[in-house]
């Protein structure tokens, strides 16, 4: 059985030292889902959220211990499995916690532990750094049980850039056979009341005339120093085309915007590199703009429960929603505004997560972006 325990820091601000803590303690017993509210010095709200084999739970499960919150199950064969959710409601920076014994119990019986870890900071994926066992082999973001030398042995989890979630994902392993009761333990979550220099509530980008127009908003800075704008053709490899300024000190909101005189054609990718005066920095979520000489954009923005939200100046556009092999999973266009459109995914694309491509045709101009569905 294992347990993992999280830390968790917030894109905040940069105040020497002092960690925050997500105490699994307070967590209900056998509850799927619950919000730990105002944790740590800079306030951060993380909401839990269980899925999957949840009725593989032993009964008042999962359930806090003096180790951390254990996960307490009866799969019935491989490949079972529940998913144990974390969303903050800031991103949390130097995020760290354990998992505890993840093994393979042999003798009468046959079960084994796989477990994966993966972080996410507003939808951009983020890998974590895990440590080993005696007891299990780690391989990329999975943690896979060997053996049971070691009672409760412990693998560290940590994320050296911001998240906004995170979620483990415990599986019955592919060697599991004769099921019984078996358990992972979480231990509690920490991180620094030492973010990110400022606080971001909002970043986005509009073409217009022959330039690609940005705009942003922050509610809470401390030592910031200044925004680098970077630009990409692909959302992969970025440069930097300006710097603005930033207040530096403010518990008020603040607007800052920035004009790219010189978008390229079709696609641009942006985010924001945001610096502190120590040289402590993060990157923004990433904005798709697109830009021709007719001066249209098109906009995409990811919603819940299989939802996109298309805003875009073109008129007359027809929209196509396909994954990366060239399936259609678009199921219905509404219009919900003058140049608002919301898309609904097919429960066939909803049936996995991962990239899918918009498509967007108006006249003689067709544009595609690619999105993150989780």
């Amino acid at each position: 059985m294992k347990r993992f325990v999280l830390v968790t820091s917030m894109l905040l601000v940069c105040l020497s030292g002092w960690s925050q803590d997500l105490d699994w303690g307070d967590y209900p017993e056998g509850e799927y889902s619950y919000t730990f509210t105002n944790i740590g010095n800079i306030p951060v709200d993380a909401t839990v959220t269980l899925s999957g084999m949840v009725e593989s739970f032993y009964t008042d499960y999962p359930r806090p211990t003096a180790r951390g919150l254990e996960l307490n199950n009866n799969f019935p064969t491989n490949g079972n499995s529940v998913s144990l959710r974390v969303t903050f409601s800031q991103p949390v920076s130097n995020l760290s916690f354990n998992l505890l014994d993840i093994d393979r119990i042999d003798g009468d019986s046959q079960y084994q532990d796989l477990v994966t870890v993966i972080g996410g900071n507003l939808g951009t994926p983020v890998t974590p750094t895990i440590g080993t066992a005696s007891t299990n082999t780690v391989t990329g973001n999975a943690i896979l049980g060997t053996n049971s030398v070691e009672d409760y042995a412990s693998n560290s989890i940590s994320f050296s850039t911001p998240v906004t979630e995170v979620t483990i994902q415990y599986f019955a392993g592919p060697d599991w056979e004769d099921p019984k009761r078996q358990f992972i333990f979480i231990t509690n979550f920490g991180w620094d009341d030492a973010g990110l220099p400022v606080r971001l509530v909002d970043f986005g980008g509009t073409s217009v005339a022959n330039q690609v127009r940005l705009g942003w908003q922050t509610s809470y800075e401390q030592n910031s120093d200044y925004f680098t704008i970077e630009r990409s053709p692909d959302a992969q490899a970025f440069e930097a085309i300006g710097r603005v300024s930033s207040k530096g000190f403010s518990e008020r909101l603040q607007t800052y915007g920035f004009s790219d005189p010189a978008p390229l054609k079709g696609t641009n990718y942006y985010r924001l590199r945001q610096v502190d005066r120590d040289g402590t920095y993060a990157y923004s979520k990433i904005v798709a703009v697109g830009y021709d000489a007719e001066g249209f954009y098109f906009q995409v923005v990811v919603l819940d429960q299989g939802r996109l939200q298309v805003e875009t100046n073109a008129p007359d556009p027809v929209f196509g929603l396909v994954d990366v092999r060239g399936l259609p999973s678009l199921r219905q266009v509404e219009q919900v505004g003058a140049n608002k459109y919301l898309l609904q995914v097919s429960p066939t694309g909803l049936v996995s997560s991962g990239l899918r491509i918009v498509q967007m045709r108006t006249g003689n101009f067709s544009y595609a972006k690619k999105v993150l569905i989780n």
